[in-house]
């Protein structure tokens, strides 16, 4: 169908490009006059957003604060097409762009820019004191690189000001219905030093009450409100500026996250009426996840009077500590197994929860740390002809320690002998210590020609990299689940990107985009003796599976048209894609011994289309109308990692849209009132793939859901205080579902967001 939807946008372009008389162009005003241009810069080049020639959509900073937008999957539910999988504990989240979802390996299809610099997906700052949040949809692999599949997010940070002082403080409380209390606070202030120089600090707290409550397995004694979480951001920025023709930018950001829980709920033997809304959960174990980052930023600007050269510094330090309760991972327990492990059997050691064994079951602990350095010198000419350059080289080095403990803390003789005939004295089942480091180095350009008095334009890029990824993994002594690895995946090669621009007049354009995108291949365990009989039930021979899986490819066709009004008042876009996606890396689950390893497995097509629309009736009032729909499905079945032929990839909505609605009118005196809504909607979701020949499983399926939101108040000058509601129809969102903890078995975690929230919040700026 999308072949259809590109057909038919680009047949009404051509036929409008040719019906439209030269007039025309000169007749309509040049740009909208009210002052509304948007300026972007994921292109890594100023451009006006409404003649860039791909996908792009920026939240201004304005409306993620008046809508307190903290975090990417609060700015989510507002941009069609974008979608986040949810993540267990911290740093293992997946952003999807376009249906382009993967189930397997290890890197992401989408990455995430701060200003000019490459950051860690897990970082996920709060959103604060920000110019806007660029959301490229679609392959960047030319400009981006690696792992830019799906596309891109880019966080474009305030900048220091040397004209002017100004300040904004904000404070919130709030409260979950049948949860506990919220509240947070937000400071920033910009300070000029001199003509030259300024400087910008700012900071902003988030603490989200908890709203899940534990029953514990043992006792039975309920623990209320276990997921409480506390964020926080801080920033520092200066700014130099000596002449016209240099500018130095420096930044430094630390980013915190404790989770204290999760936003689960769980149906086991304990919980057998569990369900999402139950908000309920039974762990052995209280849970916690920490994640502290730190960024650094040097961006240097200068003006060779042929364009600009820019050299982008970037430093990443990030330590991630999580502690989860993995008992029910084991299914020892003989009333769920349905048949009793050695060690485990209620006629030789008891009940499982009263059996001094399952006492010595230990949660699983995982510690990573990461470091990143990443620097990119380009050039962008500013030449007086129309033919413009774009070009430099980019180089990334990481490295990333790691650790895990998943076991006992105290041997089971009779259960590592009698289960697997392993060492008596083994602590662990899974445990590792690991080392992964990234190199990586490319150098890009992009070549622009405009044409027919700068209404066409025609650009094509390239960029030639070369990466590899050492990874070794060494197994703790006695692992009885054997995770080694000691691989490299070497990826290296060109890609592609070319588009073709006109404006038809002044406030319609319209293009057409064809681009190259990869997902680098990473070195991969393979299981030990233990899932020899699993090997061999799906005719694998283990030795003949190369140490590391190979490097997806993505092509990516698109078209789309914007049109605007002269005053600024209505604009709208429409674009179509198709994007063909081959070498999926997906996790293959052996049935038997329940162990993962990723496989290079089938091919898929996403396409679609992306609708957005602005609407301002009066000076008082807009709206904000986007939607999208992907269908993103398998081409082919595959017999090891399962899925059949059509089967929807997993996490992808194929629907989703948003409207917002922001009013501000005079009230009394020097007071306006002030009302803003958003209504989200997200698809249902496919978590799994089913069998060869089976389908998924129903209740692998996550419902579709609503979300709506509202804030009434008033505001006067700097000042605003609101009344707010979130999620006013107390529906109960699931983001996720699996069967991890609860493996062959009926039981299930799902992972739901909160109820019904009322609160306040006032601002106050400067």
């Amino acid at each position: 169908m999308a072949l259809r939807w590109l057909s038919v946008i680009l047949t009404g372009v051509s036929s409008a490009a040719m019906l439209a008389p030269a007039s025309a162009y000169a007749q309509d005003d040049d740009e909208p006059q009210d002052g509304s241009e948007i300026v972007v810069t994921a292109q890594k080049r100023a451009e006006p957003l409404r003649t860039v020639a791909a996908s792009i959509q920026a939240v201004s900073g304005d409306n993620i604060e008046n809508r307190a937008l903290r975090s990417l999957d609060d700015l989510a539910r507002l941009v069609p097409s974008l979608s986040i999988a949810p993540e267990t504990g911290l740093g293992d989240r997946n952003i999807l762009l376009r249906g382009v979802a993967p189930s397997g390996g290890t890197q992401p299809t989408v990455v995430t820019y701060l200003d000019d610099i490459l950051i860690p997906n897990s970082v996920d700052p709060q959103l604060y004191d920000l110019e806007r949040v660029e959301v490229l949809k679609g392959p960047q692999g030319d400009l981006y690189g690696a792992s830019a599949a799906g596309g891109l997010i880019r966080y474009v940070e305030a900048r220091p000001d040397p004209t002017n002082v100004e300040g904004r403080v904000e404070a919130n409380a709030s409260t979950i219905s049948k949860g506990s209390e919220n509240y947070g606070g937000a400071a920033l202030i910009n300070l000029p030093l001199g003509n030259e120089a300024a400087v910008r600090l700012s900071a902003v707290y988030d603490r989200r009450g908890g709203f899940i409550d534990n029953v514990d397995p043992v006792t039975g004694e309920r623990r209320n409100d276990i997921n409480d979480s506390e964020r926080f951001t801080g920033r520092i920025a200066t700014l130099w500026a000596p002449s016209d023709a240099l500018e130095v930018r420096a930044s430094a950001l630390f980013n915190s996250r404790v989770n204290d829980g999760f936003a689960e709920s769980d149906r086991n033997d304990r919980l057998p009426d569990g369900r999402p809304r139950s908000f309920l959960t039974s762990r052995f174990f209280p849970e916690r996840a920490t994640d502290r980052s730190w960024i650094a930023n040097l961006t240097v600007n200068l003006d060779v009077g042929a364009g600009t050269i820019t050299s982008a510094t970037g430093y990443v330090r990030q330590r991630i500590r999580r502690k989860l309760d993995t008992r029910d991972i084991y299914n020892l327990d003989p009333a769920i197994a349905g048949f009793a492990y050695p060690g485990f059997d209620p006629e030789v050691n008891g009940p499982f929860v009263d059996n001094p064994n399952t006492a010595l079951l230990s949660p699983l602990i995982n510690r990573t740390t990461l470091r990143q350095f990443s620097q990119e010198l380009r050039f962008a000419s500013d030449w007086n002809f129309p033919v413009q350059l774009l070009g430099g080289v980019f180089y990334l080095r990481s490295t990333t320690d790691s650790f895990q403990r998943l076991g006992f803390d105290a041997p089971i003789p009779e259960y590592s002998e009698g289960l697997y005939g392993g060492d008596p004295d083994a602590l662990v089942d899974a445990g590792y210590t690991g080392k992964e480091r990234v190199r990586e180095i490319a150098g890009f350009a992009n070549l622009s020609w405009k044409f027919a008095g700068d209404r066409g334009e025609i650009k094509g890029g390239v960029r030639v990299y070369d990466r590899k990824n050492p990874r070794v993994i060494v197994d703790t002594p006695g692992a009885l689940f054997p995770v080694g690895v000691d691989a490299t995946a070497k990826d290296s090669g060109t890609l592609f990107s070319a588009s073709a621009s006109y404006k038809i007049t002044p406030t319609f354009f319209t293009y057409a985009r064809y681009a190259e995108g990869f997902r680098p291949g990473v070195g991969r365990a393979i299981p030990g003796p233990v899932c020899d009989a699993d090997f061999q039930e799906l005719g694998i021979d283990p030795a003949s599976i190369p140490p590391f899986t190979k490097a997806e490819k993505v092509d990516s066709y698109e078209a789309g048209v914007r049109k605007s009004s002269a005053d600024g008042r209505f604009s709208a876009s429409v674009t179509g894609f198709v994007i063909k996606y081959r070498n999926i890396q997906q996790s293959l689950v052996l049935p038997t011994c329940a162990s993962i390893f990723d496989v290079n497995a089938g091919r898929a097509t996403s396409q679609g289309f992306e609708i957005e629309a602005r609407l301002a009736p009066s000076r008082n009032l807009n709206f904000t109308f986007a939607a999208g729909y992907s269908d993103s499905r398998l081409d082919e079945g595959d017999p090891f990692s399962g899925g059949d032929k059509g089967e929807q990839l997993q996490f992808v909505p194929a629907w989703t849209f948003s409207v917002q609605q922001d009013y501000r009118a005079p009230l009394a005196g020097e007071w306006d009132i002030v009302v803003r809504s958003d209504l989200s909607f997200t698809d249902k979701r496919q978590t799994e793939f089913g069998g060869p020949g089976a389908g998924p499983d129903p209740v692998t399926r996550l419902p579709d859901y609503t979300l709506l939101n509202a804030q009434i108040g008033m505001a006067q000058g700097g000042w605003e205080l609101l009344l707010f509601g979130d999620n006013l129809t107390n529906e109960t969102p699931i983001y996720g579902s699996n069967q991890t903890r609860y493996f062959g078995t009926d039981g299930r975690t799902w992972s739901v967001g909160p109820p019904r929230t009322f609160g306040i919040r006032l601002r106050a700026g400067f």
